[in-house]
């Protein structure tokens, strides 16, 4: 089973180049939109997908949207912008779909870090931001979907990380899991993790995100799934 890993060279707009390692994103063009959809779209069998995106370069106005889109959706736009498609907005923080924007999250810019989990279970999408967090931004969540960036202005740059480096988030609730079978696969992971490394424990965890949100930060980076476990990508 193929699993996104990298930037489709032959699935882009002509205003964009890819760097060597496929992964970074830069918009070459005359303020032209561009986007790019990523090598493999996500696996029908994977119930969880998660990846994040670093901004390197803002651009003006933070013309970036980060989403996920099919295969027809036409690259020459913005995700979100036209039907089969759909972006969270740099600018502004709406999510976008062809139906238009809704109020969402905050905007972000040069050195933050969106992330973006297509939750299968529960048909549900949620955005992170620099770690945390924003909730969910779309639901009825269905059929075949790539990853995907639009870069508007020219000197837009972006990297993905698809699971190869580690997370700034880490999934770790059951809010997140989505029901409560996701939910104990996490655990069963968890507990691998614990058991080779023995820093934390479950509880310790456990405990730390019921008093509150500030204190599991501090757990991020401890865990994620691309230790060789889940590579965030739960398969049931």
């Amino acid at each position: 089973m193929d699993l996104p890993t990298a930037w489709n060279l032959d699935d882009k707009s002509t205003y964009l180049n890819v760097d060597s390692s496929g992964l970074g994103v830069n918009n070459e063009g005359l303020d032209f939109p561009g986007a790019i959809r990523a090598n493999y779209p996500i696996p029908l069998q994977c119930k969880l997908s998660y990846f994040e995106v670093d901004i390197i370069n803002e651009g003006t106005n933070s013309a970036i949207m980060i989403g996920f889109c099919e295969k027809s959706f036409n690259n020459g736009k913005l995700p979100g912008s036209y039907g089969g498609s759909w972006g969270y907005y740099g600018f502004n923080g709406l999510f976008y779909c062809s139906d238009g924007g809704n109020q969402y999250g905050p905007s972000f810019s040069t050195g933050d870090t969106i992330g973006c989990c297509l939750n299968f279970k529960n048909n549900t999408v949620f955005y992170t931001k620099n770690g945390i967090n924003l909730g969910i931004a779309f639901r009825n969540l269905k059929g075949t979907l790539y990853p995907c960036v639009g870069l508007l202005w020219q000197g837009t740059a972006i990297e993905v990380n698809f699971g190869i480096r580690k997370f700034k988030y880490a999934a770790t609730t059951s809010n997140d899991m989505g029901d409560e079978l996701l939910k104990n696969k996490f655990i069963d992971a968890f507990n691998m993790y614990i058991n080779t490394t023995n820093i934390y424990t479950l509880e310790d965890l456990e405990y730390s995100l019921k008093i509150k949100q500030d204190n599991a930060l501090k757990f991020r980076g401890k865990f994620n799934f691309t230790m060789g476990i889940m590579k965030m990508q739960l398969l049931i």
